[in-house]
């Protein structure tokens, strides 16, 4: 009996010890500590640009793609290299797009834009094609 009572009692203990086990006492020690800030930089402008859909298949090439594609890193087919993009547009558009929406070996889904829309994709694949033309 007495083992069970300080089962009982344990939690109530440590509640005590460590302070009030309610939602808001949790939530409130779980804050961070302090906030990193780098001069110059806007993190969450920055994250909301790169989750930005809609402003055309030429931003979101700017804000998502430009990075891999503009020099070929990992493979990416660059923009307006048409010996790059010959292979890939010989698969057809709704291929490309397919892939653009599921992400391809080194390439996230939707390129990184998660809040593009599938329209938006297949836009912007066009885009790049147009480009390798």
């Amino acid at each position: 009996m007495f083992i069970v009572s300080l089962g009982l009692l344990a939690p109530l203990a440590m509640a005590r010890l460590t302070g009030s086990l309610s939602t808001e006492a949790i939530t409130e020690r779980l804050q961070p500590l302090g906030k990193v800030n780098i001069e110059g930089a806007d993190a969450a402008a920055a994250r909301q640009q790169a989750t930005a859909g809609s402003g055309g298949p030429k931003s979101i090439y700017e804000n998502n793609c430009k990075m891999c594609h503009q020099t070929g890193v990992a493979g990416a087919p660059k923009l307006s290299n048409k010996a790059d993009w010959a292979p890939r547009i010989a698969q057809g558009v709704d291929t490309l797009v397919k892939t653009a929406i599921s992400g391809i070996r080194a390439m996230p889904p939707k390129g990184n834009c998660l809040k593009c829309t599938e329209d938006e994709i297949k836009q912007t694949v066009q885009f790049m094609i147009d480009a390798a033309k």
